[in-house]
């Protein structure tokens, strides 16, 4: 065995992320009652940060005060020992060391944002060293994905809203059940069983077989039925639902957080005395954060420590990044909102039978944005709008190809089938092939017999068996 030196050269592309562009995006995605707590504890942490509120009240102390004004009056001096004290909580290194000026980076400072799914599977991710589509297009999965875990429209409605082609996105999606729970993305609860079923070494055919033919009688509890149509025991079929009792129905049920909590709007749209949609950004509780006055002053004070100058420069250039990030994220969900209420208008003012097609990458084209940086902006966020307060994410949507050559959004559909159920005959309830037919005949929507009853089970409208009234 020889051992030896070799010299290599190899281009590749990298996405080299400054500070300053991960804090924007962190803040970015934050809601109103996250920007409060992360502003709370930026507050807390930097004290060269302050409120106008903070402002106000100082101000109005030294006014306050009897002392006469002196001819050659200099301003108060800044509390250097305090701010020195700071310098205990700086990592220390050797005076010698040649990145001494790098030794107190931002991100290394700021404090850990509460751990949400998404994050730790796209650490995990970043960990395997996966690509770096393959990850944007694990986080841009994860938007779709309901408390459960599932998408109930399918993957071809991630692919279809965002643009990005189906087999990239299945690819990402396999690698997220890989590292997390194998039944992620699914559909419903029968793919959701079948998922976990084939990452199971043992083959359990007469639970499969339930599964697959017998799905509906097993959650009608129609057990003597599908024993008799498999001639199995009955004893067999019971062993086959124990299998299947094992089986997790909320893949992310471990990760799952409290989903009944108040929800906060971040956006108001309302109508205007003109009629037209205006909207606003929530700032109730909101704090005016700003750059505390004294911040140059301290800095001049401390020109004869090095370390403590260094030290308080990075002090004041964080405070200027929170700032900017703060005032980035507003006028990036301004602008989003603004576009958003644009093409929705219709749905806005008569309902959600009026909901236009809308991807994501046609409000991040108009923006002026990448398509990740709408997915971020949207993130948990709601607005308060005419028709109630809806998820951001809840104004996109596919849809369906009309007789007259547009389209039909997924939400008018359901709206539409939702109508068609309601005004049946109970005795004979519709089939979902007899819906599809209303539909093309009567409305000249286009949609296949398994797209409305994906749509029907999406609304949780039983099948027409179960509907029926004897």
């Amino acid at each position: 065995m020889r051992l030896e030196y070799n010299q290599n050269l190899k281009l590749e592309q990298r996405l080299a992320q400054s500070p300053q562009m991960i804090q924007a995006m962190q803040i970015l995605q934050l809601t109103m009652p996250e920007l409060l707590d992360r502003i709370a504890a930026e507050l807390e942490d930097n004290p060269f940060l302050e409120t106008s509120d903070s402002a106000d009240k100082a101000q109005a102390e030294d006014q306050e005060s009897n002392d006469p004004p002196e001819e050659d009056h200099q301003p108060d001096p800044v509390d250097l020992d305090n701010l020195g004290n700071l310098l205990e909580g700086a990592p220390s290194r050797s005076p010698s060391s040649p990145n001494e000026e790098n030794d107190y980076d931002m991100v290394q400072n700021v404090a850990a944002p509460e751990v949400h799914t998404e994050d730790s599977i796209l650490a995990e991710m970043r960990m395997r060293e996966e690509p770096a589509d393959v990850i944007r297009n694990a986080e841009l999965i994860f938007r779709f994905l309901d408390p459960r875990g599932f998408l109930p429209h399918g993957l071809e409605e991630v692919a279809e809203v965002t643009g990005v082609d189906f087999d990239k996105l299945h690819l990402a999606l396999s690698r997220i059940r890989t590292i997390a729970h194998p039944a992620i993305g699914c559909e419903d609860l029968r793919e959701c069983f079948l998922l976990q079923m084939d990452a199971m070494e043992d083959d359990h055919y007469v639970a499969r077989k339930i599964l697959v033919d017998y799905f509906d009688d097993l959650l009608s509890n129609r057990i003597p039925q599908i024993a008799k149509a498999e001639d199995l025991t009955l004893d067999e079929v019971r062993h086959a639902i124990e299998v299947l009792a094992l089986f997790d129905s909320r893949p992310l049920g471990d990760y799952e957080q409290d989903y009944n909590r108040t929800i906060f709007p971040d956006v108001v749209i309302e109508e205007d005395d003109q009629g037209e949609m205006a909207i606003r950004l929530v700032r109730d509780g909101m704090p005016e954060v700003r750059l505390t006055r004294k911040a140059q002053e301290a800095l001049e004070q401390a020109k004869g420590d090095k370390r403590l100058h260094a030290f308080l420069m990075k002090k004041i250039e964080r405070a200027r990044w929170f700032l900017d990030a703060v005032q980035q994220r507003r006028e990036t969900l301004t602008k989003i909102s603004e576009e958003l209420v644009k093409r929705q208008r219709e749905f806005l003012a008569h309902g959600p039978e009026r909901m236009q097609t809308l991807k994501m990458q046609e409000v991040a084209d108009a923006v002026g944005v990448h398509i990740s940086t709408v997915s971020r902006a949207i993130r948990g966020k709601h607005a308060q709008t005419p028709q109630g307060i809806l998820p951001l994410k809840g104004f996109f949507s596919g849809g369906q190809s009309t007789a007259k050559g547009g389209h039909r959004s997924r939400v008018a559909i359901q709206e539409r089938i939702k109508e068609i159920v309601g005004a049946e005959d109970k005795a004979h309830p519709l089939s979902d092939e007899e819906i599809v037919r209303v539909l093309r005949d009567r409305d000249g929507t286009k949609v296949a017999r398994r797209t409305v009853t994906k749509y029907r089970q999406a609304m949780e409208i039983p099948s027409s068996t179960m509907r029926r009234a004897y």
